[in-house]
Formats: C-alpha cells, structure tokens, sequence
C-alpha cells in the first residue's frame, strides 16, 4: 500500500520515536510513502522548534531525520500539473491551504494521505472526499486478526 505521508505524521514520528506512527514509518511494512517535495519546505520552518522538542541530542536528531526522510519518495511539486493543482486549491482553501500539495499528490497518485490532522479529515468528508487514512486505520490493517 502506497501513503502519501502528511508532515504531522513525520513531526510526530521525530516527536515520539516509540510511538506506533514511528514504528511504521521506520520498520518495513507493506507500506511505501510518498509526499510532496513541500514537506521538506514545512520541515525547514519547523525544525528548530521540533529538534529542541525531541527527546534526541542534536545528532541524534539528524540521524532520526535521516531515517525517517530514506523512508519517504518526495515527489517534486513541479510533476503535478497546475489544473491538479488549481483544483486541489478549491478543494482546501477553506480548510487549510497548506495542505494544497498533499491533496494535490492524492488527485496525481489516487493514494490516501496519511494525516492526524481532524480538520482536514472532517472538511474533505464534508466536502464528498474520503482520501485520508489515520493512524488507528492503519494499525488496523497492519494487525488485524486473521480468521
């Protein structure tokens, strides 16, 4: 199963390295995980803030975020063409509007997003587009009972 991977998912992967969203992104699952080359961008603003968050010393953090980044295929913003685009802007403008390229990668790939974040859930869903997957989903799929 491919994801696209929301930057929520990453920071709280980077936050709580034990955490089960941590465990799946680090551990070879059936899963593969795209995001828009934004989410380096995101990372940037908030890396300091997160960094000094985290329970890692400063090169351990680095290393974490190396991890982590191998695990993800950024896809460049500029392989997603400006109808996607101009389309995903009218679908999230009243939601949030930096989540643009992560719907916009969904419209490109099909693939659900992988986010935390309730707001985006809810407005997608009341807006007729169930294209999120959470955490709970997802441990869900990956340890559900075999009968």
């Amino acid at each position: 199963m491919i994801l696209i991977t929301d930057a929520n998912i990453i920071f709280s992967a980077l936050l709580k390295p034990k955490s089960l969203i941590a465990q799946i992104i680090k551990e070879e699952h059936k899963f593969q995980f795209f995001a828009p080359d934004y989410l380096l961008d995101e990372f940037k603003v908030h890396q300091k803030r997160i960094e000094e968050m985290s329970p890692y010393t400063q090169s351990e953090f680095k290393e974490e975020w190396k991890l982590i980044r191998s695990r993800i295929k950024i896809v460049d913003s500029s392989e997603i063409s400006n109808e996607i685009i101009d389309k995903s802007f009218e679908v999230v403008k009243d939601i949030d509007e930096w989540d643009i390229y992560f719907v916009a990668l969904h419209f490109k790939t099909g693939h659900k997003i992988w986010t935390g974040d309730k707001e985006l859930i809810k407005g997608l869903k009341a807006k007729g587009y169930n294209i999120c997957i959470t955490t709970e989903e997802l441990k869900d799929k990956l340890y559900k009972k075999k009968e």
